[in-house]
């Protein structure tokens, strides 16, 4: 009897520790409640952004509407990269608000470990007290050499010996692990939402690096003059016309020789990526193009290092390959199904008029940095890429295929 009462004693003593270990928490907590201050610090901050880049979407909205012009273009362009900026600032804020969550839900993850341990060891000493005349030395071994909670439980179970007291340790035992799976499930998703915020960061900072050259590369082209702003806009969309006159012209003429090619294509119509690894950075006749007043953008821009190989897209007859004064370097090539594709901004062609070339041949290297050789009207290093049906600009999403 006096062993009974010495068990229950020590049963309630453990119990009590429970209650202390409980407690604990209460440090963790304090350091939580600093965390989240400083994120919704950060989100007020946000807030507060995005509603500047509300007035800018508003204005910019407007100077779409307008007629275009040296004065309007300029003004939407500087709007624009006040835009940008702020997209940068709301960007990098939410990812300073991410990584404080994210040592929040460290700190979970911690308190959690820790907790499980001290408890799954509270349990082990539990059942030794309150069955210490019941128990197998074997039993015992199992319990004491539990590698993890699950173990425990089964323990406890196969013993047949959770009364009251143990069945509310054992739940809050579970509920402990159960949070540590959340956090942690929650630390992983927040790990990949920041790696996104990153990659999102860069692509911000890029455009805005585009949106400064844009008004730098405009105000040179044109003088600052706005007659010979219209003198531009002629001359880029007659440049468009002659490309699609030329294109219908050619199209007949180098059919048969696509199809009488040494080199068959499973599928010679079909359009795949001209490069890999780049990012889009502007889609067909997209609104957000810089320059959407002086031209429609006719295709996708692919932004690459300057150098990076570039690839026929499917098998055809170069068509030409010249220098424009928007395309800068440029190469056509017509393929079959009265398809054609474009290549812009080259630092270097690897191709004349009237070759013949097989699908994934290497055509010349991509270029577009402002102020290098066959550059053109371009604000930073990238691959324009076009796709032609009967010689009109489509959508290139419509037909690529592949990697």
């Amino acid at each position: 009897m006096d062993n009974r009462r010495k068990a229950q004693s020590k049963l309630f003593a453990l119990i009590a520790l429970v209650g202390f270990f409980g407690s604990a928490s209460g440090v963790f907590a304090n350091e939580a409640n600093d965390l989240q201050a400083e994120i919704q610090n950060k989100q007020a901050e946000i807030s507060s952004i995005n509603k500047k880049l509300e007035e800018y979407k508003k204005k910019i909205a407007e100077y779409s509407k307008k007629s275009a012009s040296l004065e309007g273009d300029l003004a939407m362009l500087e709007n624009e990269e006040a835009m940008t900026e702020l997209d940068v600032a709301a960007t990098q804020t939410q990812i300073d608000a991410t990584a404080l969550e994210l040592q929040g839900l460290g700190s979970d993850v911690d308190e959690a470990t820790v907790k499980l341990s001290k408890e799954k060891s509270m349990l082990a000493n539990l059942l030794f007290a309150l069955h210490k005349q019941d128990v197998s030395g074997e039993q015992l071994q199992l319990i004491a050499g539990a590698r993890n909670i699950d173990d425990v439980f089964r323990a406890a179970a196969d013993l047949e010996i959770v009364n009251g007291d143990l069945k509310k340790t054992l739940s809050a035992t579970q509920l402990t692990k159960d949070n540590l799976e959340q956090s942690m499930a929650r630390q992983k998703s927040k790990l990949d939402d920041l790696q996104k915020l990153e990659s999102d960061l860069s692509a911000q900072i890029d455009a805005l690096e585009g949106r400064r050259v844009a008004k730098t590369l405009l105000v040179r082209e044109t003088e600052g003059s706005e007659a010979q702003y219209k003198v531009l806009m002629s001359e880029l969309r007659q440049e468009q016309q002659a490309i699609t006159a030329r294109i219908n012209a050619l199209q007949e003429k180098v059919q048969d020789q696509i199809a009488n090619s040494d080199e068959p294509d499973a599928n010679p119509s079909a359009i795949t990526w001209p490069v890999t690894g780049g990012r889009i950075t502007a889609l067909f006749h997209d609104p957000t193009y810089p320059f959407r007043h002086l031209f429609e953008h006719s295709g996708l821009d692919i932004a690459i290092p300057q150098g990076t190989p570039v690839a026929a897209a499917a098998p055809g007859v170069v068509a030409w390959a010249r220098t424009g004064s928007d395309y800068g370097n440029y190469v056509m090539i017509i393929h079959a199904g009265g398809l054609a594709t474009l290549y812009a901004h080259l630092s270097r062609i690897d191709v004349s008029q009237d070759d013949y070339v097989s699908r994934g041949q290497i055509i010349g290297l991509s270029g577009g940095r402002p102020g290098t050789q066959g550059a053109g009207f371009s604000t930073g290093s990238h691959l324009h890429f076009e796709v032609r049906k009967a010689g009109i600009p489509d959508n290139p999403t419509k037909y690529l295929s592949g990697d």
